[in-house]
């Protein structure tokens, strides 16, 4: 790339960048799109924006483009304030770069990313964002070696970006410690609960969002027992990962299963593990994931369809802080933080026999409700604006919506909840065409879009017609199994093979729908 071309490039990405910062669109959507631009036009790679935790005085990734998503849940990123480069630009205020991170001491290797497949001449720039002279986080990026590019010109784009960032970033962080609208008892804390949202990934300010991130605040720093509550799609395993990283076990690993995902067959080798040898097919030895989160918290998800005689087992383990693994014949001590998720009602589950009592007690020491979509108002389109900046830079679109989609948007249930609108914003991002997403195309999607799922309404629900997506107001009747519906369940089976999953697929439902027929008509 020849100078002068840079140059200009560089002086049109600063002109949209600009215009980008002045859109009345969602914050969060212009500093990603922003970022994105830079990896495109500039080759200024996995640029990230990074803001500070004063309590455990460290910077984390706020907003990121394309880094590596395992690091992230793992803290790999994250910097403390007096750790590498980035620690002495956030507390000095220069701006610093390396050539060569493979050859700088004071860089933190595990925060670059290869480029074009190697590590070998990447280069590193980092910048403060400031606002009245004060820093209020950090903005980096890197590139590869050229010759014919200079350093220093890519320093300036990014200091540019950086003073432009800065007032949106203030902004945000202002609405964060203003805004109200919690009860009393939540009114001092909500800026700090809604800070705790952003660290995590987890996008909103309702009411009932930040009543669960209050309640889980609280008791971060226990061991005692978590059971989160909620329909499916609420996003329990991303409330999982945020007890985990609050804790004083965030260093440990973060071990997460799913009691439905796995045949019961092979469930208790996944939790348990296996010795070699110890059953047909056993080739090597197994670590099971309650060994495996030794020290660190073990996430049980849907939990409540668990197999009894495995319950048992794990109730064991609750109280002796032993596991043994399928074949050996000693046990292993096993000290980790327990956090279960299920979108059934448990205790009706104990009281029809297919939950033990005792191990509801075990998990049920901190319940926390999580709401559905439709009861967090305005987050529908702060969500939705989220998704759409991470599949406009995954497919490379500049679409928006218009205020006309937005409304539309939190006017819908999203009986799916957040899943379903996640999916939704990806797949009007597919299909929509031009720059603004408009109320016509948004009207021809949501048509489109599935009902309730039909299972019995939950307890936060009415009782009668759920309501249907495409239009509030509008109902669809609730499909009751029916009794005739077992021979044709049977047959699915038997042509599955037992298998659930396959079978559910046969009968065009899905294998929650299919369970609960199932254990409607008792068929075993």
């Amino acid at each position: 790339m020849a100078l002068a071309s840079s140059h200009q490039i560089n002086a049109t990405l600063i002109i949209e960048i600009a215009r980008l910062m002045g859109r009345a669109v969602q914050s969060e959507h212009r500093i990603n799109q922003a970022l994105r631009l830079l990896s495109a036009w500039a080759d200024l790679h996995y640029a990230r924006v990074m803001l500070p935790n004063y309590r455990t005085r460290e910077l984390e990734v706020a907003y990121g483009y394309r880094l590596t998503t395992a690091k992230l849940e793992s803290g790999d990123y994250t910097v403390g304030f007096d750790q590498g480069l980035t620690g002495y630009v956030w507390r000095s205020g220069q701006a610093a770069l390396v050539t060569d991170v493979t050859s700088e001491p004071n860089f933190l290797g595990r925060i670059a990313e290869p480029i074009d497949g190697s590590r070998h001449h990447v280069g590193f720039i980092c910048v403060p964002i400031l606002v009245d002279g004060k820093a209020i986080g950090v903005l980096s990026a890197q590139r590869s070696a050229n010759p014919r590019r200079r350093y220093a010109d890519d320093v300036d784009v990014l200091r540019v970006i950086a003073t432009m960032m800065g007032p949106v970033l203030h902004s945000m962080q202002r609405r964060a410690q203003n805004i109200s609208p919690v009860p009393a008892q939540l009114d001092r804390d909500s800026g700090r609960y809604i800070q705790i949202c952003e660290a995590h990934g987890i996008i909103g300010s309702s009411r009932a969002l930040l009543a669960a991130v209050r309640e889980i605040d609280q008791v971060k720093d226990s061991d005692a027992p978590i059971l989160l509550l909620g329909e499916s799609g609420t996003g329990k395993e991303m409330f999982a990962r945020m007890v985990h990283r609050e804790s004083r076990r965030r260093r440990r690993p973060f071990v997460c299963i799913n009691c439905a995902s796995i045949p019961e067959q092979l469930l208790e080798s996944e939790l348990f593990g296996h010795e070699k040898g110890s059953f047909t097919g056993a080739l090597r030895r197994h670590e099971g994931k309650i060994a495996q989160a030794h020290d660190g918290t073990l996430f049980l998800d849907e939990i409540g369809d668990m197999p009894l005689e495995l319950q048992a087992k794990l109730l064991r383990v609750l109280q002796d802080k032993q596991v043994q693994s399928i074949g050996s014949e000693r046990p292993r001590q096993v000290d980790f933080r327990l956090v279960t998720a299920t979108h059934v009602d448990l205790a009706a589950a104990v009281r029809a026999g297919r939950f033990r009592l005792d191990l509801y007690y075990r998990l049920n020491v901190i319940p926390i409700s999580l709401p559905p979509l439709r009861q967090r108002g305005d987050d529908i389109v702060r969500l939705a604006e989220h998704f759409l900046g991470h599949f406009n830079q995954v497919y490379d679109r500049n679409l928006q919506f218009s205020q006309e989609v937005c409304t539309r948007l939190q006017a819908s249930r999203w009986p799916g909840n957040i899943r379903q609108l996640q999916n939704f914003v990806e797949r009007t991002v597919l299909k929509c065409d031009g720059l603004w997403i408009t109320e016509e195309q948004l009207a021809e999607m949501l048509d489109a879009e599935p009902g309730p799922e039909d299972e019995p309404p939950t307890a936060a629900e009415t009782v009668g017609p759920a309501p249907s997506i495409l239009n509030p107001p509008a109902s669809r009747a609730y499909l009751r199994v029916r009794g005739e519906d077992g021979h044709a369940i049977r047959e699915a089976l038997a042509r599955a093979s037992g298998n659930q999953t396959r079978a559910a697929q046969l009968l065009g439902m899905t294998p929650r729908q299919l369970r609960y027929r199932i254990g409607k008509l008792g068929i075993s």
